[in-house]
C-alpha cells in the first residue's frame, strides 16, 4: 500500500511539472502577435540561463526530498525543514529556478510574448504563492525554526551588520539594478523624450567619466555602514526605488525612461552604458545613508554627490525630466516609514468614522459617499475616453455589476446579520453578463469590457475605503502595531460580527487599496497603447486576483468558507486568473474611437454615482426584509 501511495505520489508531481510548462507554452504561443519586440538576448545566453535554471530546480528538489523527506509539491510538502543545499542560500530556490528556465526558454525560441508577458506574469504568480499561502504555511508549521537563508538582506536591528549581511545586500541591488536597467533600456532606447528641454550645464556636460563614480558612490554604502538599522533603510529605499522606477519608466517611457547616459569618453557601447547608468534619486538616498552615519562629513558627502548627480543630469536625454522623476521617487523611497504610518493612521480614521442619519424609514450611512463619488469618477473617466456613444451603454453596465454583486453575496454570505452584502466576484459575473446584454442590444461589448477594465481598478479602490468603515473584507489579528489598525465602531463587522474590537488587524484593504492603484495605471498604458480588448480585460483579471489571493490569505472574516487549506475566494482568485488567461488570446480587433464629448457623459455619471451610493449607503434599518439592511 506504500509503495502504490509513494507511486501515486511521483505520478501527481509528474503530470503537475508537465502541464504547468505546457499551458505556459502555449499561452506564449497564443500571444505571439501581441508583443513585437525582438528577441532580448542570443540564443547562447537563453540556453544558459535554461541549463542554470533547471541545474537549480533539480538541486532544490533532491534537497527536499532528501533532507526534508517530502516532494516538491504544496500538496506533500516536507516533513522537515530544509536549511540545505540552494536552501541554505535562497528562499524557495526551485522557483528562482523556473524562473531562469521560462527565462531561458523563450530566449533561446526567440519568443517576445513568453519573455515580456507569459515570463513576468508567471515569476507575479509565484511570488503570489509564495505570499499567500506558502510562506504563512511554513510559520505555522516550523514555528520556532531559524528560518534566515544567507542571502537576507540585514534586518531593522540595532548592531553591526556582518559580512555575509553586507554581501547579499551588494549582490541583490546590483542584480537588480542592471537587470531592471537592461529590461528598460532595452524596450524604451527609442523613445523621445516627453519634454525636449533646452537646458544644458556646459562644465558637467564635458564631466563624461564622472558619473560612473555614482556606481561606487552607491556600492560603497553596504560595506562601510556600519548600523544595521541604517543599512535595512537603505537597501529598502534602493529597491522599492529602483522597482518604482521601472514600473514609472515602463509605464510611460517619455517620462520615465529618461536617465540613461547619451554619450561617454570611456565606454562606447551603448548596451554596456545604458546597463551602468544610476537613477541620481539612487545618489541621493546613498548621501543620505552616509549622512546618517558620518554625520560629521556632510560637508564632504553632500558637496560630492552634487557634483556627481549634476554630471548624471548634464549627460542624460533629458535634465529636467530625470531631475523630476528623481526628487519624487528619492521623496517617496526616502520617507517610506512616514509615508506609510500615515496611510495606515487615515486608514485607522476612516475605519472608526462611522457615522448615519436617519429619516423616517431610511438610513443614509456615511460610507456610501466613497463607493458614490468612486462611480461617479470612474463612469466619468470612461466616457472621456469612449465618448457620449456609449454612455447610456457604460450606465447600464455599472447597474449590471452592482446588482450581480449584491446577488453573489447573498447566496454565499448572506444572513440574518448580513441582509445586503456585495462580493466582488459577482461583478466579474456581471460584466459577462452585461456585455452580453449589451451585445443584444447593438453595442461594441468589447470595447465597453476593455474600458471597465481600466477604470475598475480605481472604482475598487474607492470600495475598499467603504470597506474600511463597514468593516467588511477585515484582515487577521496581528502583534505588528505599527502594520495593524484597530476598529473599535460598535457597527463595525469587525466588532459586531467578527468579535476582534481594538485589536490590531492586518489592513487588507488598505492592501488592496495599493495593489489596485498600481494595477489601474498598468491596464490604462495598455488602453493607450491599443492593445486588444480581451487582452486588457484577460490582464485585469490576472492582475486583480493575483493580488486578491495575497490579500485574502491575511484577511480574518469568520463567515468565508475555508477548503483544503484556501480560502474560498482564493480558489476564486485562481480560476479567475485562469480565465484572464483564456481572455488574453482571444483576438479581438482594436476599434478606431473618435469619442465625442457632450452632457450625456455628466448626466450618466452622475446618475451611475447615486445609484451606487443608493445601492451601499441607503437601507431600512427596521425592515427584516432581503436586501433591507446593510448592517
Amino acid at each position: 500500500m506504500k509503495t502504490i501511495q509513494h507511486a501515486g505520489k511521483i505520478l501527481y508531481a509528474i503530470v503537475f511539472l508537465l502541464i504547468v510548462p505546457l499551458v505556459q507554452w502555449w499561452w506564449a504561443l497564443s500571444l505571439e502577435n501581441t508583443v513585437r519586440f525582438p528577441p532580448v538576448a542570443s540564443r547562447n545566453i537563453g540556453a544558459v540561463a535554461g541549463v542554470a535554471g533547471i541545474l537549480v530546480m533539480a538541486w532544490g528538489m533532491f534537497s527536499l526530498k532528501k533532507f526534508g523527506k517530502g516532494l516538491p509539491m504544496n500538496a506533500y510538502p516536507p516533513h522537515f525543514y530544509v536549511k540545505q543545499g540552494p536552501y541554505r542560500f535562497l528562499r524557495h530556490p526551485i522557483y528562482w529556478g523556473y524562473g531562469f528556465l521560462m527565462v531561458g526558454v523563450f530566449i533561446f525560441t526567440g519568443s517576445a510574448s513568453g519573455l515580456w508577458i507569459v515570463t513576468p506574469i508567471s515569476i507575479l504568480a509565484m511570488i503570489a504563492l509564495v505570499m499567500g499561502y506558502e510562506a504563512i504555511d511554513l510559520k505555522k508549521r516550523f514555528k520556532d525554526t531559524d528560518q534566515s537563508v544567507l542571502l537576507d538582506i540585514p534586518s531593522a536591528t540595532e548592531g553591526v551588520p556582518v559580512l555575509a549581511q553586507r554581501l547579499a545586500t551588494l549582490f541583490w541591488i546590483i542584480m537588480l539594478l542592471l537587470c531592471a536597467n537592461y529590461i528598460v533600456w532595452f524596450l524604451t532606447h527609442n523613445t523621445t523624450p516627453f519634454w525636449n528641454d533646452s537646458l544644458t550645464l556646459p562644465f558637467f556636460n564635458e564631466l563624461n567619466s564622472v558619473q560612473f563614480f555614482t556606481i561606487a558612490y552607491i556600492l560603497v554604502v553596504p560595506l562601510i555602514i556600519k548600523s544595521n538599522s541604517i543599512l535595512h533603510w537603505w537597501t529598502i529605499s534602493v529597491i522599492a526605488g529602483i522597482i518604482l522606477s521601472t514600473y514609472i519608466a515602463l509605464l510611460w517611457p517619455e517620462v520615465g525612461a529618461q536617465y540613461f547616459y547619451i554619450s561617454t569618453d570611456i565606454i562606447k557601447n551603448k548596451e554596456l552604458t545604458a546597463i551602468l547608468g544610476a537613477p541620481v534619486f539612487l545618489c541621493g538616498l546613498s548621501a543620505i545613508a552616509y549622512v546618517k552615519q558620518f554625520k560629521k562629513g556632510v560637508l564632504f558627502i553632500l558637496p560630492l554627490a552634487i557634483i556627481i548627480s549634476l554630471a548624471q543630469l548634464a549627460n542624460t536625454r533629458s535634465i529636467l525630466l530625470n531631475l523630476t522623476v528623481s526628487v519624487f521617487i528619492l521623496f517617496v523611497t526616502a520617507n517610506y516609514k512616514t509615508i506609510w504610518m500615515l496611510i495606515r493612521n487615515t486608514a485607522e480614521k476612516i475605519a472608526n468614522s462611522w457615522k448615519e442619519w436617519e429619516w423616517g424609514p431610511v438610513r443614509i450611512i456615511n460610507h456610501g459617499i466613497y463607493v458614490g463619488v468612486g462611480s461617479f469618477g470612474g463612469i466619468l473617466f470612461c466616457g472621456l475616453l469612449v465618448g457620449k456613444a456609449y454612455a447610456w451603454a457604460i450606465l447600464l453596465f455599472a447597474f449590471v455589476v452592482i446588482v450581480f454583486a449584491a446577488l453573489w453575496a447573498q447566496i454565499i454570505e448572506g444572513s440574518e446579520k448580513l441582509k445586503r452584502p456585495f462580493g466582488y466576484y459577482g461583478a466579474l459575473v456581471g460584466i459577462l453578463f452585461a456585455g452580453t446584454l449589451l451585445w443584444i442590444m447593438g453595442y461594441n461589448e468589447w470595447v465597453l469590457i476593455g474600458i471597465i477594465s481600466v477604470v475598475m481598478p480605481w472604482v475598487q479602490a474607492a470600495g475598499r475605503l467603504r470597506c474600511l468603515v463597514n468593516g467588511c473584507c477585515h484582515g487577521k489579528p496581528t502583534d505588528n502595531s505599527i502594520l495593524g489598525i484597530r476598529f473599535y465602531h460598535y457597527r463595525s463587522r469587525v466588532c459586531n460580527i467578527s468579535g476582534l474590537k481594538g485589536k490590531y488587524l492586518h489592513p487588507t484593504q488598505v492592501y488592496s487599496i495599493l495593489w489596485l492603484f498600481f494595477t489601474g495605471f498598468l491596464l490604462l498604458a495598455l488602453w493607450l497603447h491599443s492593445f486588444s480588448y480581451s487582452f486588457i480585460f484577460g490582464m485585469y483579471l490576472i492582475l486583480t486576483s493575483t493580488g486578491r489571493f495575497v490579500e485574502e490569505a491575511y484577511r480574518g472574516e469568520v463567515q468565508t468558507p475555508v477548503w483544503s487549506g484556501l480560502r474560498l475566494y482564493q480558489w476564486a482568485a485562481i480560476a479567475s486568473v485562469l480565465a484572464g488567461i483564456i481572455f488574453t488570446t482571444i483576438d479581438i480587433p482594436v476599434v478606431t474611437l473618435q469619442p465625442a464629448y457632450g452632457w450625456e457623459i455628466w448626466l450618466v455619471a452622475l446618475v451611475g454615482g447615486f445609484f451606487t451610493f443608493f445601492a451601499m449607503g441607503v437601507d431600512f434599518p427596521r425592515s427584516n426584509a432581503r436586501f433591507s439592511r446593510l448592517v
